[in-house]
């Protein structure tokens, strides 16, 4: 897929709708990282820019927390972009087993990024408030007090969390430079 093809999906599924911003901000930030990114190893930023711009694409048919990343892999599958629809169902809080994906409709099979393209999506995502960089801090509590009626999702945020900052962790440390500083500079 290229940057264009995806940006005509959102386009046509987002129908100029407020969330597709957020999108949008999530690519910008991404395709910013990358730059930074590559200069101490390789990464697929093209791939990176478009899932990222894709991860929420279910929002045309749902806003629930969790359901969007399904209605995304299936709209996305459909359409035939594979590795783009795997991070529209894992980048939903660090992914999810083969048994909660089951539960939530998708395939019998782990949902968990792999790659560091796939782990940079949710982190990026996590780092975006709307369309404003934040930090995880922040962004987590957002999230917890505009979810906390729904117990499955605060129980795996609180995971995702972990996973998140670790892994800015690790990779401030392999690129030489806070993530999250880089982010907000976006």
């Amino acid at each position: 897929m290229t940057y264009e093809k995806a940006l005509r999906i959102l386009n046509e599924y987002g129908e100029e709708s407020a969330w597709t911003l957020h999108c949008l901000a999530v690519s910008n930030m991404a395709e910013h990282l990358s730059e930074v990114i590559t200069k101490r190893f390789e990464i697929n930023v093209e791939f990176l820019r478009c899932a990222s711009l894709l991860h929420d694409i279910g929002r045309y048919r749902s806003h629930d927390p969790i359901m969007h990343g399904v209605e995304g892999y299936h709209l996305l599958t459909a359409l035939g972009y594979g590795e783009e629809a795997f991070v529209c169902a894992s980048h939903i809080l660090y992914g999810l087993s083969r048994n909660e994906a089951v539960q939530f409709g998708l395939p019998s099979i782990d949902f968990k990024p792999k790659s560091i393209e796939e782990k940079l999506v949710p982190l990026i995502d996590f780092m975006i408030e709307f369309d404003q960089p934040t930090t995880l801090d922040r962004r987590f509590a957002s999230l917890r007090e505009r979810n906390f009626k729904n117990v499955f999702f605060i129980k795996k945020l609180k995971e995702a969390e972990k996973t998140a900052k670790c892994f800015m962790l690790q990779l401030s440390e392999k690129i030489g430079e806070s993530v999250e500083k880089i982010a907000l500079s976006v």
